[in-house]
């Protein structure tokens, strides 16, 4: 009987080793996953932070430069706007000799440098302050080309105006280039929240940059980026003289 007793204490206990396995095993697993679920909710917004953060500056200098966007239709969007927009408050706050704007005929029949020259100027910016830069097709075109203006008008200083989410990149663009420059952009809740998408999109460009970068660093002499040339002439061949 004693036997017996023993026996089925034995198995019980076995059987109660055997439920706290399974549920030490099972409660690993709930904290890995949870730790997975965390990295997957957290680094997004760790990534955007980051992005949103990138240090600027609201003050003076010889060239306020804005980069352009494309203007589908040549129509300005909300995200040109806002650095228009930007620009103009700066023009008001701070001192500046001119007003460089760049940006080619991306997604337009007119320049982006162009349509964003009737915004300003339809809002009090005297055309005599504007500097066109028409050829730029990416962000390493806008800023080796402002970078050739800068130097033909002796402007030693630049304040770059674009959208939050672009400033890191065109930081380490300049950095790369060896150019100079302070940066800025509006921010505001409503503004960062339409931004979401091209934050993360930016991955993607900064890759894109790269080529970009190493082809202005191995250009032999400065030269304006962007604008394909028009195909040259064919050769009119010259008739014998018999």
């Amino acid at each position: 009987m004693k036997k017996k007793k023993v026996l089925g204490n034995i198995i019980l206990i076995n059987q109660i080793d055997l439920l706290i396995d399974h549920e030490g095993t099972n409660g690993i697993m709930l904290i890995v996953l949870l730790g997975v679920l965390g990295v997957i909710v957290v680094s997004p917004l760790v990534y955007f932070v980051w992005m949103h953060t990138a240090s600027v500056q609201r003050r003076s200098a010889d060239a306020l430069i804005v980069l352009g966007y494309r203007c589908d239709g040549g129509e300005i969007p909300p995200l040109l706007q806002e650095r228009l927009d930007t620009a103009l408050r700066l023009l008001e706050s701070c001192s500046f000799r001119y007003v460089i704007l760049s940006g080619g005929a991306v997604a337009s029949q007119r320049t982006e440098a162009e349509i964003m020259r009737d915004y300003l100027i339809g809002r009090g910016v005297t055309e005599e302050r504007i500097l066109l830069e028409n050829q730029s097709r990416n962000t390493v075109h806008n800023i080796v080309n402002c970078g050739i203006l800068l130097r033909q008008y002796g402007l030693r200083s630049c304040l770059l105006v674009s959208n939050s989410f672009h400033i890191r990149r065109m930081k380490y663009i300049m950095k790369r280039l060896n150019m100079p420059a302070y940066f800025y952009a509006g921010r505001s809740l409503r503004t960062l929240f339409r931004q979401w998408k091209l934050t993360f999109q930016e991955i993607r460009a900064f890759r894109k940059t790269l080529p970009w970068v190493e082809k202005a660093l191995n250009l032999e002499t400065p030269r304006m980026m962007g604008k394909k040339e028009a195909p040259a002439a064919p050769a009119v061949a010259k008739n014998n003289e018999s």
